[in-house]
């Protein structure tokens, strides 16, 4: 199975994406390393929260930041950040209530494309630390990103992802505010499938250490329900019969193209995340040889998004999601 690779068009930040998660209590992040078994199937359930991917053009951070293409709210909280085919910058940052601000003169780089298993970058930040539209610090520091882990990742009900990728982040704060410095750690673990565009497993760790020598910690841990465990390209469904969905992600329609070495009995169907049938595109027997369909949720009427494609041929099934963009 091919590894998991991570770029601006299967993981990068589309506006209007929603990525529910569950909030849990924190676990330890386990080992890294080749073909690992990560077993949290036992997480503890707290909250349901949900990021939103904005336009910074429609977003009310439009205008406070210099540089910016694109917006993740989080607990009212806003990140700005400028998306490109070749990496995702973080240029800002605007509390809920709108009183703390951050503009990075240097921005913290937050991934960059393509990055897989044994991919590592890392840099230095700096901004300006912002009250109420006063300068009155500053912030400055470094970070490191790597493919530290690939394996097995197990999740509450059930759910088994067999090809995940896992991305470690350290990043290092100093925050200068009134003449008074903060040292502040972030390590944070993400995990990643190919099929789906956000991580599906985040943990972090923040540690402050203050001049009186005291110091505190905060974690955050969240997971994504939603996801299913599916292959993402060219996929073997049965001996020789191999499919392929493309493009994915796609605008206006998707192709799915599947080579029959005998004939079969062969059922397409399309369903949204609740499980709802969208739309049986095949029902029937079907000769052998190359055969090719299509899908379009606009065309029936349906919104732009995340759907799941099922696929049987005689007694193999195989599912794969797709991500209709507008």
């Amino acid at each position: 199975m091919a590894q998991v690779k991570i770029t601006n068009e299967t993981h990068g930040f589309i506006p209007n994406e929603r990525n529910p998660m569950i909030l849990t209590k924190y676990v330890e992040p386990g080992n890294s390393g080749k073909s690992v078994m990560w077993d949290f199937s036992d997480l503890e359930i707290a909250a349901n929260f949900a990021g939103i991917i904005q336009d910074n053009y429609v977003s009310k951070c439009c205008g406070l930041f210099p540089q910016g293409n694109i917006v993740l709210e989080e607990f009212g909280n806003f990140f700005v950040f400028e998306a490109s085919q070749s990496k995702l910058e973080q240029f800002g940052y605007l509390s809920s209530t709108g009183s703390t601000q951050i503009v990075y003169s240097k921005p913290f780089v937050k991934m960059q494309y393509p990055f897989t298993y044994g991919s590592v970058f890392s840099g230095n930040f700096e901004g300006d630390y912002i009250i109420n539209g006063n300068k009155i610090g500053e912030i400055y520091g470094s970070y490191k990103v790597e493919g530290d882990a690939n394996g097995v990742l197990k999740l509450p009900n059930g759910k088994e992802l067999d090809n995940t990728l896992r991305v470690k982040e350290v990043k290092t704060t100093k925050q200068v505010v009134n003449n008074t410095t903060t040292s502040i750690e972030d390590i944070t673990y993400r995990w990643y499938v190919s099929n789906h565009r956000f991580p599906v497993l985040v943990l972090i760790k923040s540690t402050y250490s203050f001049t009186d020598g005291n110091t505190s910690s905060h974690t955050k841990a969240a997971f994504n329900s939603n996801v299913v465990n599916i292959n993402t390209g060219l996929t073997q469904i049965q001996n020789d019969i191999k499919l392929d969905i493309y493009p994915n992600p796609y605008q206006g329609r998707v192709n799915i193209e599947y080579n029959l070495i005998k004939n079969s009995n062969v059922n397409i169907s399309v369903f949204d995340l609740t499980g709802k049938l969208v739309q049986v595109v095949v029902n029937g027997t079907e000769n052998a040889g190359t055969q090719k369909h299509h899908f379009s949720a606009s065309e029936l009427g349906m919104p732009a998004g995340a759907y799941i494609v099922k696929i049987r041929v005689d007694n193999s099934e195989i599912s794969r999601k797709i991500l209709e963009i507008k």
